[in-house]
């Protein structure tokens, strides 16, 4: 049953041209096409390229990927995960689906899809930051290699993972709000202004807090996710906070699975008689 569910709604989602594009296509191509035009603009107007001896495809990947997930690039996600999450409050469609199939699949397999989406929204960054760089070094004349700082592809696996999962509290978040406002302009604003006000948390407790892992950092997600992305990429850099990323890891897990939790429950026991 549930199977049936997530094909309908992945059936769906590309039927809807709309929200695939603008809330999962539009953010990558436009951090493609920014990054053309810097090195245009570097190129024939400053006439001075960036320096630096060359350009690395995994480290412009593994730059690009923490993007997809910050205030600009969740921006983007919330609103193709409205359109999935809450499109049929908006619709009034929801009466037709329920007699389908229970209501925990219904809403579980939207979240599936919205995971399914991100992931490939992610991948996306990553393919085109990689394009970029391909160009960007024809057009500024540097030498391209596979990566300047001994990265490997396992790195940009385990990155896109992590962002992956950022993302994904964002998406149970979003499911969240959806079934409590029935909006999906509701779920756009709170989840942006939830994610904005992590990344102001995150970098104020931490100067607060010297640097050093506590309990109230340990509990935003976003600090939680550079964390793990520091500890991959960086594990000397930071000398006992690095013990702290499994519990980093299991704060993002938990989050995810307490909110979506939460939006099942609130779901089941939704009136929906003028949905």
């Amino acid at each position: 049953m549930l199977a049936d569910a997530i094909a309908a709604e992945r059936f769906r989602l590309l039927r809807d041209r709309s929200a695939l594009f603008w809330g999962f296509c539009f953010a990558p191509i436009v951090g493609f096409l920014l990054s053309i035009g810097g090195d245009l603009f570097l190129h024939y107007v400053v006439k001075k390229p960036m320096p630096g001896l060359g350009i690395g495809l995994l480290d412009q990947m593994i730059k690009a990927l923490p993007g997809g997930a910050s205030t600009f690039g969740a921006l983007f996600l919330m609103i193709g995960a409205a359109a999935i999450l809450a499109g049929d409050y908006r619709w009034e469609t929801w009466r037709l689906l329920t007699p389908r199939n229970t209501r925990q699949n219904l809403l579980l397999a939207k979240l599936v899809v919205v995971g399914e989406a991100v992931f490939w929204s992610l991948a996306l960054t990553a393919v085109l930051s990689a394009a970029a760089a391909v160009i960007g070094a024809g057009i500024n004349g540097k030498v391209l290699a596979v990566s300047m700082f001994d990265r490997n592809l396992f790195d940009v696996l385990g990155v896109l993972a992590i962002t992956w999962l950022e993302a994904m509290t964002l998406a149970a978040l979003a499911a969240c709000i959806g079934v409590l406002s029935r909006s999906t302009m509701g779920v756009v604003v709170a989840c942006l202004g939830v994610r904005f006000v992590q990344t102001v948390l995150a970098s104020s407790l931490r100067m607060m807090e010297q640097g050093q892992s506590s309990w109230k950092l340990l509990a935003i997600p976003v600090y939680d996710a550079d964390l793990l992305r520091a500890s991959l990429l960086e594990p000397t850099m930071l000398g006992q906070t690095a013990s702290s990323a499994g519990a980093a890891l299991a704060m993002l897990a938990v989050w995810t699975a307490l909110l979506t939790t939460g939006a099942v429950l609130l779901f089941r026991r939704q009136d929906l008689t003028k949905e």
